[in-house]
């Protein structure tokens, strides 16, 4: 898998047209089944959502299978079914599609037809509520991995992939010392008094290659980073880190590649604190922001015409919410609402969402007692004084 580029959600939260398809899956990342039961929810929407297009939205049969038949290629794709991860979303649009593979938990299929993509659904992905990366600091072979408390999944990001046993070893021969037990705990003796601490400049510079390579990578999605390995590797990688979002916590061990589950269980046992105590800040910190006028909780058209123009720093969404359908006229500042999806309408919700992501805020989905006092559906802290 590789990391979800916010930007990729921001350009997929531009597009329009009509009919935009919007797809998501539950999956299971191992099967004894060829992943049968994966295909039949995802088959099962796409014939759901062929009768809508035909009876519902009034498209002629050729019309829907043209914008269908991208994502009826992929149920011919065993390849594709066997790298899963939690959760899969799919865009159709005029005959093209957009694939994610995603560490999300999602209880059951569920499709979208509009003039946008519907997008809430991926919004914990780019938000840091029960979201991380873990680093496996392995000496034979770097990991990252991108897990929530549900789950838990490799990147796969060729650039990181470094192995300082494999430079030892081509080095030993001319520095003059010998590699005992290779591997994350691998203890090296050479035959200068200060070998150690030769060995952990070495490490310190092996670390910089690796922290200079990762950065980029992680700030496509910026989320809070766990160390894992033996107890002496993250004091080293530390030194070396430059990734503004390295957290304290680490998970000690002589952990491999075969260990990732196990490597999942400790190192939400180190993180989920970290989270739980950022929901209950945010929550408490809400209601000073509201006493200056910075915030918003029970007036959600003046807090969708905020987040549309920029004016909202963070929103919370309350996750059992309904879709508040309807258009906003740009050039008079208005919103006009109805009770059921008419054409050329979107979910205001959603679309705030996006354009909060857009303006380089932060969204949340939340569990509905989470949510400020008094909030109906979302709340938002504001950049500035409306």
């Amino acid at each position: 898998m590789r990391i979800f580029d916010k930007e990729e959600f921001i350009a997929l939260s531009k597009k329009s047209g009509y009919p935009f398809v919007s797809i998501y899956t539950p999956t299971s990342r191992l099967s004894t089944t060829a992943y049968r039961e994966d295909k039949t929810h995802f088959k099962n929407q796409l014939q759901e959502i062929n009768n809508r297009l035909t009876s519902e939205k009034g498209l002629a049969w050729k019309e829907a299978d043209r914008i269908l038949a991208p994502a009826n290629e992929l149920l011919d794709n065993d390849e594709f079914w066997e790298h899963n991860s939690d959760m899969l979303a799919v865009f159709l649009h005029d005959g093209e599609m957009e694939v994610f593979q995603l560490p999300l938990e999602v209880q059951k299929s569920s499709h979208f037809i509009g003039s946008k993509p519907m997008l809430l659904p991926i919004i914990p992905e780019l938000s840091d509520d029960g979201h991380y990366y873990l680093l496996l600091l392995n000496l034979d072979h770097i990991y990252l991995y991108e897990a929530t408390r549900n789950g838990i999944q490799e990147l796969d990001e060729e650039d990181i992939a470094s192995s300082f046993t494999e430079g030892e070893e081509e080095a030993r021969g001319d520095k003059g010392f010998q590699a005992r037990g290779a591997g994350a705990g691998s203890q090296f003796h050479g035959h200068s008094e200060n070998s150690d601490e030769e060995r952990k400049k070495r490490l310190l510079q092996f670390f910089h290659r690796v922290n200079n390579k990762l950065v980029p990578v992680l700030n496509r999605n910026p989320l809070p980073l766990y160390l894992a390995g033996v107890e002496y590797l993250a004091p080293i990688y530390r030194e070396a880190n430059s990734y503004g979002y390295l957290k304290e916590g680490k998970i000690t061990g002589a952990f491999n590649h075969n260990d990732m589950m196990i490597l999942h269980a400790k190192s939400w046992e180190v993180a989920a604190p970290y989270f739980e105590t950022e929901r209950l800040e945010r929550k408490e910190s809400f209601g000073s922001y509201l006493a200056n006028g910075l915030a918003i909780n029970n007036d959600k058209l003046k807090l969708i015409k905020a987040a549309l123009t920029g004016a909202v720093d963070t929103l919370l969404v309350d996750k059992d919410h309904e879709h508040l359908w309807g258009t906003y006229d740009e050039s008079a500042h208005q919103i006009v609402l109805s009770e059921t999806q008419e054409p050329g309408m979107h979910c205001l919700i959603d679309e705030a969402a996006a354009r909060v992501i857009d303006f380089k805020g932060k969204v949340y989905l939340v569990e509905p007692d989470m949510m400020p006092d008094e909030s109906s559906a979302i709340a938002g802290i504001l950049r500035y004084p409306l």
